[in-house]
C-alpha cells in the first residue's frame, strides 16, 4: 500500500466526522491496520501531517494498533497465527495442514477520533 493514498482517505473521513460533530480540532487518530498491510507507520504521520495542515486536524497525533495475520484451517478449522515472516512453512499446529484461509490481517479500520 502506498502511504500517501491511504493517509488521504483516512483524514477525509476523520474530517468529515470531526465536522459532523462540531468539532473545533481533532488531537487523535486510532487504527487498525493488519499486519498484512504493506505500510510503514512513521510515513504514515509523515504525510498525516502534511495533508492535515491548515485544517483542523492539524498536530494530530496517529495511533496505530496492529492486527497480527490470523489463518483458519480448511481441514480442522483451527485458527491459527500466521508466521508473515515464513508464509511458505506456515501450517496448522493443530493437524498439519498447509491449506487455510485467511481471517485476519488485512483490515483497515479507523477505531477511534479524538476531539475537542
Amino acid at each position: 500500500m502506498h502511504e500517501l493514498p491511504f493517509t488521504k482517505s483516512i483524514f477525509r473521513t476523520v474530517s468529515a466526522k470531526a465536522a459532523q460533530a462540531g468539532a473545533e480540532g481533532v488531537s487523535r487518530v486510532v487504527l487498525e491496520v493488519g499486519q498484512l498491510r504493506d505500510y510503514i507507520p512513521e510515513i504514515v504521520q509523515k504525510y498525516w501531517d502534511y495533508v492535515a495542515e491548515g485544517t483542523i486536524a492539524e498536530g494530530a497525533k496517529i495511533e496505530i494498533n496492529i492486527i497480527p495475520a490470523t489463518v483458519r484451517c480448511r481441514d480442522c478449522g483451527h485458527v491459527y497465527e500466521l508466521d508473515v515472516k515464513n508464509i511458505q512453512e506456515s501450517h496448522c499446529p493443530g493437524c498439519g495442514c498447509v491449506k487455510g484461509e485467511l481471517e485476519t490481517g488485512r483490515e483497515l479500520r479507523i477505531v477511534g477520533i479524538e476531539i475537542f
